[in-house]
């Protein structure tokens, strides 16, 4: 199961296992809030690799922030480190609102040598660019198109319903509301691909806590042929999904796979 490497790393002593360079998340200080005037959250951005993207670094100043109305929210004070960041996100709006950081499209070409077994790599180099660029007698030639989405939801006062898509790549779809989730009653997500309900996707859930713990209790799931997992949280408390799915394309320019993760951060409640 690939999405092994996706393993947690730190933030705040939450979520601590074997570390990758692919780790990334944003955790807010609330999921929930309930005030007629309005809240201040502070949410942490954090990776362990410092790029999302080639040239692109990875910061809470690119988090996109949605309101419960669609139109974007700007952060207000923040700080940026190597590999954290921290913004504080005044909330005014009753309903949910989306954090997102990701959904560019990544490329990263492999291919080997004559008389080598070792894959090589070309980074930020697509389909259509990678023959002026591989060295001579490279072989096995494969081009991956790669989308991360790294998501939360938070509630001010009553939960919406206003999470959008994009049809490009790996992406979930809430039909239990992550302000709904609570422990010990069954909750749903749905995978789409490319827009479409996505089967055999690999999906890991771990809580918060991992340091304090022999055992991680990672959930493992895999969705149906309706894309959607099913699942009881025996506890409360916040926990990291990743998600990860690749598909081969054909007649497509610029890759001959398409792949995407999903690293969605949530909260279930105390029932």
């Amino acid at each position: 199961m690939k999405i092994n490497k996706f393993a947690l790393g730190a933030v705040a002593l939450l979520f601590i296992a074997q570390a990758s360079a692919h780790n990334r998340w944003i955790l807010p200080s609330h999921f929930n809030l309930s005030n007629d005037k309005g809240e201040w959250v502070m949410v942490d951005v954090t990776a362990s690799n410092e790029t999302f993207n080639v040239d692109k670094p990875m910061g809470a100043d690119r988090m996109k922030i949605t309101g419960p109305n669609g139109e974007s929210v700007r952060p207000g004070s923040s700080y940026r480190g190597h590999r954290k960041s921290v913004v504080d996100i005044h909330l005014e709006q009753s309903g949910t609102y989306q954090l997102k950081m990701g959904g560019d499209p990544s490329y990263w070409t492999s291919y080997q040598l004559k008389g080598d077994d070792k894959k090589h790599w070309l980074r930020g180099v697509s389909k259509s660019q990678r023959q002026a660029q591989l060295p001579q007698g490279a072989i096995n030639e494969n081009t991956m198109e790669s989308y991360a989405n790294v998501l939360t939801y938070i509630t001010l006062n009553t939960p919406t319903n206003s999470f959008k898509t994009t049809n490009k790549g790996l992406e979930l779809v809430p039909v239990t509301h992550p302000s709904d989730i609570a422990q010990g009653e069954q909750a749903q997500f749905k995978f789409i691909f490319n827009g479409q309900p996505q089967a055999g996707v690999e999906v890991e859930m771990v809580r918060e806590g991992v340091r304090y713990r022999n055992d991680p209790n990672a959930l493992k799931l895999i969705s149906d042929d309706n894309g959607i997992i099913s699942f009881t949280l025996a506890h409360a408390g916040r926990y990291l999904l990743m998600a990860e799915h690749q598909s081969a394309v054909k007649n497509n320019p610029e890759a001959d796979e398409v792949g995407g993760q999903i690293f969605l951060t949530f909260e279930a409640v105390l029932d």
